[in-house]
């Protein structure tokens, strides 16, 4: 995955240059294959051990898929959790995640919330912008988009932390991928295809969003073909999208921010995005099992939503002005 849309796209291609690891040195460890081979023993061995194991289970941890097997790894990735601390030992990963309290079911509570918020402060901000911008003023039909763009991209990293399969992954991967491509589809249209006399050059549009179209296709393609995810290709192709994005909405930015101040709030959410990138290159187990560094990036991308979309409504008003004030000849 996965910040005020646009803020967050470039952020997201760093963050996946730390590929998530199908095995770590909690399940790799004595401890805790010999906690759930007893715990599998006892069990899941027979049909109808899962079966008695199903009458006792809250029916809210079968809706989430932790059948016999996932629970034994639960069990016992805390039973060895117990140990190390009884030894004074560091607590290592499991399953390429830190340990985290389960909250009904959740396997991830802090960062679930905090993609949910995220994805609900997209839904109300473009609400805010349907409300103050005109349905005629440049770029309000591409905004909705990307919001789309956006919950839907939150959307699944709200499953995912609250549960972690292969799908929910792939599926966590991908749409943070399209949030990727959205911030050049948006920068390219801002920038190129609409011009200064408020039409939009809809060749510009349409082989943008063709071009981007056809990477995502492939790229979802190629890792969906691939029996183990490919987590270093995936991990370049972001990087590079990441820095497109990057280099664009800086750079654009900042050569018409004397003629248009407000163009620094776009600045400040890619400055503030990139500073919380420390938070995953320092990364810890989770303060009271629950807050890891990533949730706190999920916490952090929250507020520069709504700096995003402040200029998303600036901008459009002062191009729906801009518009309007032109001479009738310039116009038709």
């Amino acid at each position: 995955m996965r910040a005020g849309h646009s803020c967050c796209c470039w952020i997201v291609s760093f963050l996946l240059l730390i590929p998530f690891a199908t095995s770590s040195s909690g399940d790799a460890s004595e401890t805790f294959k010999d906690h759930f081979r007893l715990c599998r023993n006892d069990h899941c061995s027979s049909l109808f051990m899962v079966n008695e194991f199903e009458k006792v289970q809250p029916f809210y941890l079968r809706l989430l898929g932790w059948d016999c097997i996932e629970e034994c790894k639960h069990i016992s990735m805390w039973q060895t959790v117990e140990n190390l601390q009884q030894k004074n030992l560091e607590i290592p990963q499991f399953f390429g995640k830190w340990p985290f309290l389960r909250i009904i079911g959740i396997q991830e509570p802090a960062s679930m919330l905090f993609s949910l918020l995220n994805g609900f402060g997209h839904l109300y901000m473009i609400r805010k912008l349907r409300s103050q911008v005109p349905r005629n003023a440049p770029m309000y039909y591409a905004w909705h988009i990307y919001s789309l763009i956006s919950m839907h991209a939150w959307f699944w990293s709200t499953i995912f932390h609250t549960r972690d399969t292969i799908f929910t992954e792939k599926m966590d991967y991908f749409s943070a991928f399209s949030l990727n491509l959205s911030g050049i589809f948006m920068i390219s249209w801002r920038s190129i295809a609409l011009r200064n006399h408020g039409d939009i050059n809809l060749k510009v549009v349409l082989g943008s969003a063709a071009g981007l179209v056809l990477i995502f296709w492939r790229h979802v393609s190629y890792l969906s073909r691939l029996k183990r995810f490919d987590y270093g290709y995936n991990m370049k192709v972001n990087l590079l999208m990441g820095l497109i994005n990057t280099v664009w909405w800086i750079g654009w930015s900042l050569r018409n921010i004397r003629r248009k101040p407000y163009l620094q709030k776009p600045v400040i959410c890619v400055l503030a995005a990139n500073l919380l990138l420390l938070l995953e290159l320092g990364d810890f187990p989770p303060l009271l099992w629950t807050f890891d560094a990533h949730s706190l990036w999920h916490a952090g991308t929250f507020p520069l939503i709504f700096v995003w979309y402040s200029y998303c409504i600036t901008d459009c008003k002062h191009l729906d002005s801009s518009t309007k004030s032109l001479p009738k000849t310039w116009k038709s």
